[in-house]
């Protein structure tokens, strides 16, 4: 499965190591732009993408939600969250409607979790919705 991420270098370093301690995930991309990972993930198509608070605000947060749903296949969104971007009511609406994985940003298992489980769906040819 691709992964691509959306945080700053350092945070991307982290999340690269503890992705590919599990085999059948790769990062083949990432950027702390949510408008630059938008960009990308229309052209790599990524199967996950992994969203860091830690990633830029030259973005509306929704769309690159709704784009990175709107891909065919859709890519399967992780949302990192700190107490502070817990409950970020433009974020809401999305959060409803079930199509994005949430995950706190210390909680290293719930990130492996939400991997494996969007991962699972995408090989039973079950698209995360």
């Amino acid at each position: 499965m691709t992964v691509l991420l959306v945080a700053t270098d350092e945070e991307a370093s982290v999340l690269r190591e503890l992705i590919h301690r599990n085999a059948h995930f790769r990062v083949v991309s990432h950027t702390p732009s949510p408008r630059h990972a938008l960009a990308q993930a229309r052209v790599l198509l990524p199967d996950l993408t992994v969203l860091d608070p830690s990633m830029n605000g030259d973005g509306d947060p929704v769309a690159l939600f709704t784009g990175l749903r709107a891909l065919t296949p859709p890519s399967g969104v992780i949302l990192r969250t700190t107490p502070a971007t817990a409950g970020l009511p433009e974020l809401d609406a999305v959060l409803e409607e079930g199509a994005v994985h949430v995950a706190a940003r210390d909680d290293d298992e719930a990130l492996m979790a939400a991997l494996i489980t969007i991962g699972r769906r995408r090989e039973s040819c079950d698209p995360d919705q």
